[in-house]
């Protein structure tokens, strides 16, 4: 997972780049069309108990403010959700950066959506673009600041794939899944074995989360085994990418991509990243664990765990967790 962000993201700023003639251009057709719905007011995001006392900024916010740190959201799209998301931090003085998957079923709860499904984070991004889910996740992650965004959909991704010639990977099991209310219905089945995937196969083995109930199919017990499994296939993605393939892949990417960076701070950013290490990318998962509430299936972060990783991000302590 951490080459494939360090590749997408480094691919970016280069792409950005080699169209540096063309400001304008870049920084109004890059952009979402911006939902018109009123601001988003995050009313419980998990995060309370650990409020500065007697109203002093605590220590992660100190560390934010005092950084010279980016940070901006990686969101995969399928249809008005966000069916997955990244949290990026890159330090262009010491050329680290650093991630969290946030799983998409994670509990956060919105002013004006009530219902159990509008809790889930990922319902955030059809009520509220891009730009509003920079604050709910800044909200989730302790008001730690989130500058600017990048969407692609899973149609992007299809269309990459395609573009290297697919994507080799591992099934250990069968794996089945149907849902005939999905629009278009969604029908995943795959043998077991070592596969080369096209676009269309790509995006259902990254769809898949859980088997037909009694099929006795492989089961990824929910988002956190789904993010482990995206995570081995982007590793043998970029394995393709880092090759002849690499300018097909760019082409494709950035016709599909949409993000508010300015081409002008996107060039400053390309320039810090030159030199960039695969030692300084570290990518980690949102603590906490999967649990029942209402009858609904949520992922319930540990805040405390939360707020210390991002302490260790700021302070240049983070290491890579790809294995919860």
């Amino acid at each position: 997972m951490k080459t494939f962000w360090k590749v997408f993201i480094v691919a970016f700023l280069s792409f950005v780049m080699v169209f540096s003639g063309v400001v304008w251009s870049f920084n109004k057709f890059m952009k979402e069309d911006e939902s018109d719905d009123l601001p988003v007011v995050v009313t419980d995001d998990g995060n309370d108990e650990l409020d500065g006392e007697n109203g002093e900024m605590d220590e992660l916010l100190k560390l934010a403010k005092n950084s010279k740190r980016v940070n901006f959201i990686v969101l995969g799209l399928e249809g008005p959700r966000s069916d997955m998301m990244m949290f990026m931090s890159f330090d262009p003085d010491k050329k680290t950066l650093d991630g969290i998957s946030i799983p998409r079923d994670t509990y956060l709860v919105r002013e004006g959506y009530p219902r159990s499904d509008q809790k889930k984070i990922n319902a955030a991004y059809g009520a509220h673009g891009a730009k509003g889910v920079k604050t709910v996740i800044s909200s989730l992650l302790h008001d730690v600041p989130v500058d600017y965004y990048v969407t692609l959909t899973y149609k992007g991704v299809g269309a990459i794939v395609d573009s290297i010639g697919g994507v080799p990977v591992y099934i250990p099991k069968v794996m089945k899944y149907d849902d005939p209310y999905d629009d278009p219905p969604l029908h995943i089945y795959f043998e077991p074995g070592n596969q080369v995937l096209n676009g269309k196969k790509s995006i259902e083995f990254l769809r898949y989360r859980k088997p037909n109930q009694g099929s006795g199919a492989l089961d990824r017990n929910g988002d956190v085994g789904r993010i482990q499994a995206q995570q081995e296939f982007m590793k043998s993605a970029m394995k393709k990418v880092l090759g002849p393939k690499l300018p097909n892949a760019v082409t494709t990417a950035f016709k599909h991509v949409k993000t508010d960076i300015p081409l002008q701070d996107a060039m400053k950013y390309a320039t810090s990243a030159v030199g960039l290490k695969m030692d300084n990318i570290n990518i980690n998962v949102l603590p906490g664990e999967a649990e029942y509430k209402g009858g609904v299936s949520y992922f319930f972060h540990d805040s405390k765990a939360l707020k210390d990783l991002l302490i260790q991000i700021y302070s240049g302590e983070s290491t890579t967790e790809t294995s919860n």
